[in-house]
């Protein structure tokens, strides 16, 4: 089986849970998602009523730039959509598992929210609209390989609560760890070659002595003897260093 991908414009209201997240509360994504929409900080300085006021910017901005955001959805879909099925079989191959029908259909909403958020209980995620093309086809990449990771890690860790895979977890940490070294794969730079390693910048800075997380884990990848053999090194050692790695990220 291989899994599909449908691609929508998402309506404001359907996500305005996450606006309100990155835009309202203290959290990673705050200067970043404000960097975006700089006229935003301002109105919501002197605001009275900061939820009302947010999606009411939103809700404008959707309104006035309608026509555009369409034709950047219909372009993504033309950018996506040949790359698919390659995309699926190789990350089939990579992870040494196959898709189940839980995976048979993915559903991505191109957004105005900066973060593109991932729904592991929808086999679902988000694309923030301004992205260039290279930044929205790793986008795709690396959530995609998220759902894969987290079937294989739960057939290798039966009995993972899956709330380990959300933020703040160490389970989480090491699946945004992954993208960088599994995307790297000549397998799939074969299919999108991209050499900027899709993590997280603080991700990139993550030292554990004198070497950098994502090379000690390239290590044990170029060394695996299975894709199973990666994943528990890789675990293992993270658990032994999740001090470290807890005060880094």
């Amino acid at each position: 089986m291989i899994p599909k991908v449908n691609i929508i414009l998402g309506k404001v209201n359907d996500y305005f849970g996450i606006l309100e997240l990155l835009f309202l509360d203290d959290n990673m994504f705050k200067e970043r998602s404000f960097s975006q929409y700089p006229k935003l900080k301002e109105i919501l300085k002197k605001s009275k009523n900061k939820e009302e006021d947010l999606k009411l910017f939103f809700e404008n901005f959707y309104r006035e730039n309608e026509n555009k955001l369409i034709e950047i959805t219909e372009k993504i879909k033309k950018s996506w959509l040949p790359l698919n099925d390659e995309v699926m079989k190789t990350l089939e191959e990579i992870h040494e598992i196959k898709w189940t029908k839980k995976h048979s259909e993915f559903n991505v909403r191109i957004v105005l929210s900066p973060v593109n958020s991932r729904y592991l209980n929808y086999s679902a995620f988000d694309v923030f609209y301004r992205d260039d093309k290279k930044e929205i086809i790793d986008t795709f990449l690396h959530e995609i390989s998220h759902f894969i990771f987290f079937e294989k890690l739960k057939k290798i860790y039966p009995k993972t609560n899956p709330k380990e895979f959300e933020h703040p977890h160490l389970i989480w940490k090491m699946s945004e760890i992954m993208p960088g070294i599994i995307l790297q794969d000549k397998r799939i730079q074969h299919i999108f070659k991209n050499k900027k390693l899709s993590v997280y910048n603080s991700i990139k800075k993550i030292k554990i002595g004198k070497n950098t997380i994502l090379s000690i884990l390239q290590g044990f990848y170029n060394k695996r003897k299975s894709f199973e053999d990666f994943i528990k090194k890789s675990y293992e050692f993270i658990k032994k260093h999740q001090e470290e790695i807890d005060q880094q990220l």
